[in-house]
């Protein structure tokens, strides 16, 4: 039985898979795998509701656009015909036209948070972001773009733990939804809008935006780029096509044609952006930042680095210091 079961409808737009709503402006959800049971809870209008059955694996769609999230563990989603894998701290924002299902491993954790069009069609006027999260909200929930297939993946931007901040809001919007105390609507509308905000932190979080009525190449491109950001770099042609089952040459000509960059000269760039953020907003030392980012030694990190900035890492990190990012939301 799913977490959403019970508030299944069926859809009026004749696909031929279940179409889910919850009934509710704002839902929370979390699965729990534990063995062979998952353990489900719902929140939402300030009740909670716990209980365990079968992982649910059916393909869906739903009437709400669906932030998942995973917090502990790892977990393969299809979206669509595609496969992707999503470890902690990632995860991707669904608009409702997306077919998709996932499937926990053992002791995987999972948050969704369903956000209704017509709540998002209340908040959204409150930011005035032209970042990627906001922008696809404001773009799907327009009824002329409804047809559309688009979803966003998100990856620690860094290879640090710098997410405390974000796991707060998590906790306080778990907080305020499961109440119905006087004014907790305006928390978690308030709380919701801080949440968009901190998954477009680019010292947080990398976005990448997929659009599946693109053509064939360009998705390609897309997944390259994601693949390549969410290894910070640090990944070879061989993994890549591994990952994509399609030939090297043939993706590394796609992203040549379309950044300009091999696969190759891409990574480097990533990797060195990835090295700047590590050296500017943390307090790591050289060495735990090259084995952070994959670098086999220090000294090799060093040449590396300095041969790119023509500073080497402690200059950089002298020059361009600055206190680490206020923790704005």
């Amino acid at each position: 039985m799913s977490d959403k079961q019970f508030t299944r409808l069926d859809s009026p737009s004749k696909t031929p898979y279940p179409k889910i709503a919850t009934k509710a402006p704002l839902s929370l959800f979390y699965k729990r795998r534990t063995g062979d049971k998952v353990l489900y809870t719902m929140i939402q209008n300030g009740r909670l509701k716990t209980f365990e059955a079968e992982d649910y694996r059916q393909l869906h769609q739903d009437y709400d656009f669906e932030l998942m999230i995973v917090l502990k563990g790892q977990l393969s989603c299809e979206l669509e015909s595609h496969d992707f894998r999503f470890k902690a701290g990632e995860g991707c924002l669904l608009n409702p036209q997306i077919t998709h299902t996932e499937a926990l491993a053992d002791g995987c954790m999972v948050m969704f948070i369903n956000l209704s069009p017509t709540l998002l069609t209340e908040l959204l006027p409150a930011s005035d972001s032209t970042g990627p999260i906001f922008s696809f909200l404001k773009h799907n929930v327009q009824l002329a773009n409804n047809w559309q297939r688009s979803y966003l993946e998100f990856t620690k931007s860094l290879p640090y733990d710098n997410n405390q901040m974000f796991h707060i809001v998590l906790d306080a919007l778990q907080q305020e939804v499961a109440t119905q105390k006087v004014g907790a609507i305006y928390f978690q509308h308030g709380l919701v809008l801080r949440l968009l905000t901190a998954l477009e932190d680019t010292n947080r979080f990398t976005t990448t935006t997929t659009a599946l009525d693109l053509s064939k190449e360009a998705y390609l491109v897309n997944r390259v780029v994601h693949l390549i950001e969410g290894h910070f770099g640090d990944i070879s042609r061989k993994t890549i096509e591994a990952e994509l089952h399609y030939n090297a040459e043939y993706l590394n000509r796609l992203l040549k044609q379309q950044t300009g960059k091999t696969i190759t000269a891409y990574a480097k760039s990533v990797r060195i952006k990835k090295a700047e953020q590590l050296l500017i907003n943390t307090d790591l030392k050289i060495q735990e930042i090259a084995d952070r980012l994959g670098f086999t030694s220090e000294t090799y990190f060093y040449h590396y680095f300095k041969k790119q900035t023509q500073l080497a890492p402690n200059q950089y990190r002298l020059k361009f210091e600055r206190l680490n990012p206020t923790e704005s939301y």
